[in-house]
């Protein structure tokens, strides 16, 4: 039975209380404005106060973060009670309602299993990712014998932004690096990668589902060539939570490619920050595991095999979920 457009919205908002609608615009416009404070103060503060902030305070920090603690090119500095217990996170989680529906028997049986492992693929990236976050201290309510060893493989500028880089690092995220996701898959850990990028960062639209996927193949030949699983995620209320324009899109999408920087712009609650009031929830698939002939050594073909049925499964994972969580009336767009 298909929904009405107003049936659906109803399902798809998450109606927090006006209490909890404060505390979320604040502790996220809070984040927001705190971060880039020290930041222009890390930039700038040098220059104006050279012995006060450059000589005890900047050098310091970044000669301790860019040569002496590299833990985002190791295995992170993951910190469990902050992503369970720290007020700005319970509170987005509940402002959002976000959930995790519950997962199916064969990823339920692969979790169960000694030594457990698998890469987990996430779409879509939404214009801030501001699940992410959220979804670090509940993933273990899924697959708790994996959730202690999952990594989040994120961009490297996370790790030069104070704030930022201890939020990310105490959240699981680790350096976007092969070198290093590899390194992780040989410590018998698990990963989990947001795909789509900056690519799908800026292909958001509010009200359509689309996944930049056709030419992230990336992701599927690192679980081939370790021999993991590839468990397919899809996160329903992302693409909603902030209001997009396409403004300069053309321009912004050179920065992005040449500067490596991505310049969504986005409104959320009160067009600030803060996401909208968007029941997000995440569903996961089974897990899909592609064997090449030798081992270890995917051929272009097994590749685009390989990639296509993974692309076919996050559809049906989307169409199974989409009617009951309220989004019937849209289609999953994989460009």
């Amino acid at each position: 039975m298909c929904l009405s457009n107003s049936q659906s919205e109803n399902k798809r908002l998450s109606y927090p209380s006006l209490g909890l609608k404060l505390r979320a615009f604040l502790w996220w416009n809070g984040t927001y404005a705190v971060t880039v404070a020290l930041s222009l103060l890390f930039l700038f503060g040098p220059f104006l106060y050279p012995q006060t902030l450059g000589l005890f305070i900047v050098l310091p920090y970044f000669t301790y973060t860019i040569f002496l603690k590299r833990d985002e090119l190791k295995q992170g500095s993951p910190w469990p009670i902050f992503s369970k217990k720290y007020p700005g996170i319970i509170w987005l989680n509940k402002y959002l309602k976000l959930e995790f529906a519950t997962p199916p028997k064969k990823l339920v049986d692969l979790d169960n299993e000694n030594n457990a492992q698998a890469l987990f693929a996430v779409s879509p990236h939404g214009t801030a990712c501001d699940y992410r976050i959220s979804m670090d201290g509940l993933i273990d309510t899924v697959v708790p014998n994996m959730a202690p060893n999952i990594r989040v493989l994120s961009a490297s500028i996370l790790f030069r932004l104070p704030v930022v880089r201890e939020f990310s690092l105490w959240t699981n995220c680790v350096d976007a690096r092969r070198s290093v996701a590899e390194g992780l898959l040989d410590a018998n850990m698990s990963i989990l990668v947001i795909p789509g990028g900056m690519e799908e960062q800026l292909l958001t639209e509010h009200g359509k589902e689309i996944v930049y996927l056709t030419k992230r193949k990336g992701f599927v030949k690192l679980a081939m060539r370790k021999g993991v699983s590839i468990v397919p995620v899809y996160v329903f209320g992302s693409s909603d939570l902030f209001h997009t324009s396409n403004f300069l899109l053309a321009a912004r999408h050179w920065i992005m490619k040449n500067l490596k920087c991505c310049i969504p712009l986005t409104s959320g609650l009160f067009g600030s920050a803060c996401p909208l009031p968007v029941k997000t929830t995440i569903v996961m698939g089974d897990p899909l595991t592609f064997r090449p002939k030798i081992g270890g050594q995917p051929t272009a073909d097994e590749l685009d095999v390989a990639h296509k049925a993974y692309m076919t499964a996050l559809t049906n994972l989307f169409n199974e979920h989409k009617e009951r969580l309220g989004y019937a009336d849209r289609e999953l767009e994989i460009i």
